[in-house]
């Protein structure tokens, strides 16, 4: 394999993993500044996508796959042949595997995959400033990034804004934080606002906030802890229904099979769907469900610590099912879950579990309560 694709590869793998070291990174943001390589990067991060490529690798053996994917290399040019490998770089590391750096005679001789532990997520993600640059983050640091009279202080797991009083970022400036499948990371604004992204998730929102309103657009889980400014309200934006935010600290989910969740633990929150005009006030220790098939939005009390549980390093299921466990834990572990029977999918289970085991260990904590039965292989749990 050609040198320089083979480090291409190597990089990719890394920056995925949340591996890099800091020359690494260095050189990795110079690779992302050749346009094509960023689109790519930017394609192989989506998680429809690259669950969609994974979909067409799965069902492969190593050494059937690697053989394919060679054979279908030589058709193409180098420029195509690099893309592809970068491709199929990140999705085989989705599938835990380590074998597409080797040649096929190692292959051949019967070499030995190597098994990957499915240990939780760490704090990693990708932030996309407002050129369009990316930068990998990771648990490493201090970094700061500037752009204008503003900087990104990145430490330790956290993006903190501060912005300068001279000559501040302009409002139409946006950033991307996205956290993959296996990740998590914080940002705090530059008002203060603590936002914490729970795995494969996306927040976009202004380097520096508008005169009138505060806004941010989410897709997925997040935390958040709203810095009070009777000045200026704070918004949420999802795909589902619009929050605003009157000083508080609530959690949103639009992972759900079934409904977008969100709940408030305290302060007071509006909440409206984002097609319609009326809003609904909450109050503590409520939870809004916007109903994915009826499009309608009902509201209930509940204990707050099953929905926020996450943010504090545990699982808290109560009669969950078994679907719905196994998809949260695909999010957090990296893995992708397969039922042999469709019926197992509604079997409920409810327990705390700690967020930051070995993945093991939870599912035999849910095969000693329901019995039933998984089957880890690579990066897929078999539901037996």
């Amino acid at each position: 394999m050609d040198k320089s694709v083979e480090r291409t590869v190597a990089l990719l793998r890394k920056s995925y993993a949340g591996e890099l070291t800091a020359e690494e990174r260095a050189e990795m943001e110079r690779l992302l500044e050749n346009e094509k390589m960023r689109q790519l990067y930017e394609e192989i991060g989506d998680d429809e996508y690259l669950l969609g490529e994974f979909r067409r690798y799965a069902g492969w053996k190593p050494a059937q796959g690697y053989r394919k994917f060679r054979k279908n290399m030589r058709r193409q040019s180098l420029q195509r042949n690099l893309i592809r490998l970068s491709v199929a770089a990140s999705i085989l590391m989705a599938l835990g595997c380590i074998w597409w750096l080797v040649e096929p005679d190692w292959l051949e001789q019967g070499g030995k995959i190597a098994e990957i532990t499915k240990e939780p997520a760490s704090c990693r993600a990708f932030l996309q400033l407002s050129s369009g640059k990316r930068i990998v983050l990771d648990e490493s640091g201090p970094m700061d990034v500037h752009e204008g009279d503003g900087c990104v202080r990145i430490d330790s797991g956290q993006a903190v804004y501060s912005v300068g009083q001279t000559t501040p970022f302009k409002a139409e400036e946006y950033h991307v934080l996205y956290v993959p499948q296996g990740g998590e990371y914080r940002l705090r604004l530059a008002d203060g606002t603590f936002i914490h992204l729970n795995a494969g998730s996306e927040l976009r929102y202004p380097v520096a906030f508008a005169a009138a309103e505060r806004k941010v657009y989410l897709k997925g889980e997040a935390w958040f802890e709203v810095a009070k400014d009777t000045e200026r309200p704070f918004y949420v934006e999802t795909d589902e229904v619009r929050i605003r935010v009157y000083g508080t600290a609530f959690n949103i989910n639009t992972h759900g099979l079934q409904a977008v969740e969100t709940v408030l633990v305290s302060g007071e929150i509006g909440i409206r769907k984002t097609e319609g005009s009326e809003e609904w006030h909450m109050h503590p220790g409520q939870l809004a469900l916007y109903d994915r098939s009826s499009g309608e939005i009902s509201f209930r009390n509940v204990d707050v610590q099953k929905y926020i549980a996450w943010k504090d390093g545990e699982f808290c299921f109560n009669d969950d099912t078994l679907e719905e466990i196994l998809e949260e834990l695909g999010r957090w572990y990296n893995v992708t879950v397969v039922f042999q029977a469709a019926e197992k999918k509604e079997i409920q289970f409810s327990g705390h579990l700690k967020r930051y085991e070995n993945i093991q260990k939870i599912l035999d904590a849910i095969t000693e309560s329901t019995g039933i039965v998984f089957e880890i292989s690579d990066r897929t749990i078999v539901v037996k």
